[in-house]
């Protein structure tokens, strides 16, 4: 489920979901009929909701100008207001994002203190908490009401809360206010070294909203112990620094030496708990991959059996792209965090991922890497491979799907071409279809008129004695652009030919 189908009611998600749209088409005489027959809404309802986010826009920027236009109109090019300014808006005052602040920033948390500050009964708060409930219940994680909090595996529920208020706010707002942004900041300075994204724009800032996370939850006296599973990669490690912490924090705030160490041990984890790597001069991906290959585990067993398999039974003609060490590194994090947590943890991208029609190619992946991992978690010591296998086969899927090539192992087009017989005609357009990879392109022939899933030909006269024949007119005297229209034509079908029908 998308995040703000988790945090907003239905009237709330109509009206950020028709914000998002206009501001997609950035168009300055957009017609609301368009608008309210492309989300299924009649003309009225449209118009209401409009005049809504009109007034909203006023309340979050006194002088933004109207985007409502006279002649059932608006101007979507007027938008001062960004999607991620917007969204945070709304969430400001939807129950499950008021509660997941407010259990954060108060020092005694309670339900009955949350309803009285916010006028909301305890029924409506359990209402609306629904969803998200569902949602953290599949990590084994749930709210509390007597006293406020977010319950279960501390690793867990830190990842949780970031993911809840970071894709809320994009980095626009600072939300936590038991928190001083220039401590979160220097507590996420002392580790950056340690996070992949701390060299990224937006990674920084969230390992800042990381910091005070952990912060908050520490200053409330919920701690994270220490995971022997960790044993193989961080004792008598001097790549892991655990006096760091203590001495970042300072006397004041200084942990016990059972604390420091789970927390420090926490960080640590944090570091390798998704598929971070994306740069291959990363020097923390050159240690991870020497502390990984250099001491006995089983994660890295498993990550170079699968590797192997792979080769062997999926990469078959492009095994050196398994050798590349981002993948290594990624597909090392992942089988990490499974093996520490032994059980579905929060994703971010789950969040922001719409649902879409999975391909054969993809179908294909995901069934070679599941049947690796059944026949794993037959076998002594690794049978906790069972109970977090469905996640770990999308997880590896996902971290494979990039250098996948698709039209290698899809389903290609079968296009015939019917044009003048001439080398210079025919010979741009063979190169444009033979240069997608996913187009078998030939001179078209009447009697394979059933195999083709398209024709492409400057004349009509193929359809005459076939009328349902798929034909794609291309005039010869084209224009660039126009093979984009081709394009767009050519993926569709490819698409459509992948899709697995379930």
């Amino acid at each position: 489920m998308l995040y703000e189908q988790l945090m907003m009611d239905s009237g709330v998600l109509t009206k950020f979901n028709l914000f998002k749209r206009i501001t997609q088409i950035n168009q300055s005489d957009l017609s609301i009929t368009q608008l309210s027959e492309e989300k299924s809404l009649n003309y009225q309802q449209t118009f209401i909701i409009l005049n809504d986010i009109n007034n909203d826009l006023k309340k979050i920027m006194k002088t933004h100008p109207s985007i409502l236009k006279k002649a059932g109109k608006i101007d979507s090019t007027k938008l001062l207001v960004t999607i991620d300014e917007y969204r945070y808006f709304l969430l400001k005052k939807s129950v499950p994002f008021q509660f997941i602040l407010y259990l954060l920033n108060h020092e005694t948390p309670s339900v009955d203190d949350f309803c009285e500050r916010y006028f909301v009964s305890r029924s409506t708060v359990s209402r609306k908490m629904l969803p998200l409930k569902k949602h953290v219940k599949q990590f084994n994680l749930r709210f509390g009401y007597t006293e406020a909090n977010l319950i279960g595996d501390e690793r867990s529920v830190r990842v949780a809360l970031f993911n809840a208020l970071w894709l809320g706010t994009r980095g626009t707002s600072w939300p936590f206010e038991s928190v001083a942004f220039e401590d979160a900041e220097r507590l996420a300075l002392a580790f950056a070294e340690y996070f992949p994204l701390s060299r990224t724009y937006l990674g920084a800032k969230e390992l800042t909203y990381f910091a005070a996370i952990f912060l908050c939850r520490t200053r409330k006296k919920f701690f994270v112990p220490y995971d022997d599973c960790y044993d193989f990669l961080m004792m008598d490690n001097p790549y892991y620094d655990f006096e760091r912490l203590n001495k970042e924090l300072g006397p004041a705030q200084a942990l016990s030496e059972e604390h420091s160490k789970g927390e420090s041990s926490f960080i640590f984890f944090l570091a390798h708990y998704a598929p971070f790597y994306t740069l291959d001069d990363d020097p923390s991906l050159f240690q991870t991959l020497h502390d990984f290959t250099t001491r006995p585990n089983l994660v890295y067993e498993l990550v170079q059996e699968f590797l192997e398999y792979a080769k062997s039974n999926i990469f078959i003609e492009d095994t050196e792209s398994l050798d590349n060490p981002i993948i290594v590194g990624n597909l090392l994090n992942v089988m990490f965090t499974f093996y520490a947590l032994r059980q579905p943890f929060p994703s971010l991208e789950r969040l922001v991922e719409a649902p879409k029609t999975r391909s054969k190619a993809n179908k294909f992946l995901e069934t070679k890497i599941q049947q690796f991992f059944d026949e794993q978690a037959q076998h002594t010591g690794r049978k906790f491979i069972y109970t977090i296998k469905k996640p770990l086969v999308h997880s590896f899927k996902n971290v494979l799907l990039p250098i996948y090539d698709k039209p290698k192992y899809s389903e290609h087009l079968k296009v015939g071409v019917a044009f003048e017989h001439s080398f210079l005609l025919v010979s741009r357009i063979y190169q444009f279809l033979n240069d997608l990879g996913f187009v078998d392109a030939a001179p078209y022939k009447e009697e394979m008129n059933d195999e083709y899933d398209l024709v492409i030909s400057s004349s009509l006269l193929p359809r005459r004695k076939t009328p349902d024949l798929p034909l794609y007119f291309w005039d010869l005297s084209y224009k660039e652009d126009e093979l984009s229209d081709l394009y767009r034509v050519l993926q569709k079908l490819f698409e459509k030919k992948n899709i697995v029908q379930d």
